[in-house]
């Protein structure tokens, strides 16, 4: 009974499927960031850091009718729009712009 709960709870939070709400493009992407040079690093260094050198970074899918890239790691962002503010509304995946219908973890 747990495995089959886990395993019901992973498909919702993942979109398995394959339904609309998995086909969904995020509204940010999250990303880890340096903060001085504002390149992309390892997610594990926002999740561990206590210094502040690093943090997350809301990067809008569009910015007016101008669709944004998400960096590589080791790239700087250089789109418009973004911010350390964690937005109130829409939806946001960590990493990229893809498959999330909600709002995923992560504090700022």
């Amino acid at each position: 009974m747990a495995a089959a709960t886990t395993l019901s709870l992973a498909c919702a939070l993942t979109a398995c499927g394959g339904g609309s709400k998995g086909s969904k493009k995020s509204d940010y992407s999250e990303v880890c960031v340096h903060r001085q040079s504002m390149m992309r690093v390892a997610d594990n260094l926002c999740l561990t850091d206590r210094t502040n050198v690093y943090a997350w970074y809301y990067i809008p899918r569009k910015t007016g009718k101008q669709e944004n890239a998400v960096p590589s790691e080791g790239s700087s962002f250089t789109g418009t729009g973004g911010t350390f503010t964690r937005p109130n509304s829409g939806s946001i995946s960590r990493g990229g712009f893809g498959g999330s219908g909600g709002g995923s973890g992560g504090g700022g």
